[in-house]
């Protein structure tokens, strides 16, 4: 038993290159996604409509199609000199932008920041990820990182509020939403200057492939096999399934104040919680857990069908429901996505899909995995503009559907283990 725990546990130093990737991740997407914490300062800056705005999302949103091909790039070539140009790039685009903030150029940046942080960057980063160590740990790894996003999250933000409020001496904030911007490259400059000296160099293999796995060069035929692996495709309606939940949990917090009566500050603060302490216990939870009983799948499956459960509850309960029962109701349902999300991505580790494909595998993933971005927030904005609170019914119906077909997946992937024997040899080690 303590051997298998030796296997699990990361050093010091995983942890320290586990943390700056996830600082990487969050500085990576701040300016593509800047309207989520600089909303109003950044219409006001760019003299567009609202739905306008939305344009931006949606172009970044196409880069989800772009991974799928991107992943190829980092198998075939130096992923981490990939990685350092995909974050570069994000930082030079957010640079020029905050100097010359109008909509046109925008849409600009925002198609850069889709090829340099979807394209370029994030197939790059999962394949850098799951080198950080041994087969048996990828679970935990990516669990850290899922976390670790969420702890840079608060600090970068936090920082760039303080900057945003010392600047804002304007009237729409948009000197101080220029100085946050800036903010987010600065850190990401130091962050790739960190991770340069800390990420071994991927070509070595006795640095970069702890199972021992020969680096080859990866070819269009290494390509199509990836795209018609049904590996492939299991571990990215994982991710899908999970996705979709992550995605409805936002709208627990309109429910919360629409449906069942709660404040806004009740509200507001149960989604503090849900965003940010449920993603720091459950997504290292959920990834330990898989790695400790071989099986992230199953992680992902159970966390699914728990949520699928506990939307069910949400449903039935009256207005008015005692809010000590709602608090803990949000926390289970964050906990049991978080630990979906912290397994999700070392799901084609389980499947021992090759570290060579790790970067197709991831891009493919992506796209399949992501795509609700394309039209998830249209659809649910949508049923709510019709149908008023009713949609909600449709939002919840939708998202348990979309889980209960990862759990299905989740059933395939342990049948495929078995029909395939894969995880028996490492079991036997």
């Amino acid at each position: 038993m303590s051997g298998e725990q030796e296997k699990i546990r990361l050093s010091i130093k995983q942890f320290v290159i586990i943390f700056f990737l996830g600082l990487g991740y969050t500085v990576v997407y701040a300016t593509p996604f800047v309207q989520y914490v600089f909303y109003d300062a950044l219409v006001s800056a760019l003299g567009c409509s609202q739905q306008e705005l939305g344009y931006l999302i949606t172009i970044f949103g196409v880069g989800n199609i772009l991974a799928a091909f991107g992943g190829m790039l980092s198998d075939r070539f130096n992923a981490k000199t990939i990685y350092m140009v995909g974050v570069g790039m994000i930082c030079i685009l957010s640079i020029l932008f905050a100097f010359n903030m109008n909509y046109t150029f925008a849409l600009i940046v925002w198609a850069g920041f889709a090829f340099s942080g979807l394209f370029l960057y994030f197939p790059a980063h999962i394949k850098l990820c799951r080198l950080v160590g041994h087969e048996r740990q990828q679970g935990t790894i990516f669990g850290f990182v899922e976390a670790f996003c969420g702890v840079a999250n608060v600090i970068v933000n936090f920082i760039a509020l303080y900057f945003f409020t010392k600047f804002a001496t304007d009237t729409y904030g948009v000197n101080g939403l220029k100085a946050a911007i800036i903010c987010y490259a600065v850190i990401g400059i130091i962050t790739l200057v960190c991770l340069y000296f800390l990420i071994p160099k991927p070509e070595s293999p006795s640095k970069s492939d702890a199972a021992g796995e020969p680096e080859e060069k990866m070819t269009v035929k290494d390509w199509v096999h990836v795209v018609t692996d049904p590996r492939t495709w299991m571990s990215g309606i994982a991710v899908f399934a999970t996705y979709t939940m992550y995605c409805t949990l936002s709208y627990y917090t309109p429910y919360f104040s629409n449906v069942l009566g709660a404040s806004v500050v009740f509200s507001g603060g149960l989604a503090i919680v849900r965003i940010y302490g449920t993603r720091f216990v459950g997504a290292p939870l959920g990834g330990w857990l898989g790695d400790k009983f071989r099986s992230l799948s199953a992680v992902v499956g159970i966390s699914l069908l728990g949520a699928i459960i506990l939307v069910v509850i949400f449903k039935s309960v009256p207005p008015g429901t005692d809010a000590t029962l709602l608090i803990i109701m949000t926390i289970v349902t964050g906990v049991f996505t978080y630990m979906a999300r912290g397994a999700m991505f070392a799901v084609p580790s389980e499947l021992e899909i090759p570290r060579k494909y790790a970067g197709s595998t991831s891009g493919l993933v992506c796209c399949i995995g992501y795509c609700p971005d394309l039209f998830i927030f249209v659809l649910y904005g949508y049923w709510l503009d019709v149908y008023g609170n009713a949609g909600f019914d449709r939002i919840f119906l939708f998202a348990a559907v979309v889980m209960a077909i990862g759990v299905l997946n989740s059933i395939a992937i342990q049948i495929y283990k078995r029909k395939h024997k894969i995880g028996k040899s490492s079991a036997a080690a």
